[in-house]
């Protein structure tokens, strides 16, 4: 009876370390978009194991990322969201109500008005399905342990 116990004890110990030992790869290449390289976006692998991992892409339109499970990927590129550059001083404030003759105490210690924004470049209008790794028809297969994945976006 020990026996058997002991010997179930050591099988699922087995099953339960191999679980999680995915052979794992490396991933570089290039995004275009209509024959530019792509920039201001990152690419999202989701694995074999449904583990994500991201890619901010270089200025270049290149990225690298390591410790994609082998076995099929599929892709989503997401551009990032628009720069900010606030235009004023921090903590600048507006003529104050004083300055223009109103003498309300309320008025006079009005907070600073928010500085205003100028959207700076974002980078490519990129068409929305390639944000959904179901909808964006990228994927391919992960077969070594150092590959190469490149793309033209339309």
């Amino acid at each position: 009876m020990r026996l058997m116990m002991f010997a179930a004890a050591i099988l699922a110990a087995g099953a339960l370390t191999g679980c999680g030992d995915l052979p794992r790869g490396r991933l570089h290449g290039t995004v275009k978009f209509r024959g530019k390289p792509l920039d201001h976006a990152t690419v999202i692998f989701l694995a074999k194991d449904n583990k994500t991992h991201l890619a901010k892409l270089k200025p270049d339109g290149t990225f690298d990322v390591t410790g994609v499970a082998l076995g099929p990927v599929k892709v989503s590129i997401q551009t990032d969201l628009p720069a900010v550059n606030a235009k004023g001083a921090p903590g600048a404030y507006t003529p104050s109500s004083q300055a223009k003759g109103v003498t309300d105490e309320k008025a006079a210690k009005a907070p600073p008005s928010p500085p205003r924004a100028e959207k700076l470049d974002s980078g490519p209008n990129l068409p929305a399905q390639y944000a959904d790794p179901e909808k964006s028809g990228l994927s391919f297969e992960l077969n070594s342990a150092d590959q190469e994945w490149s793309v033209d976006l339309k």
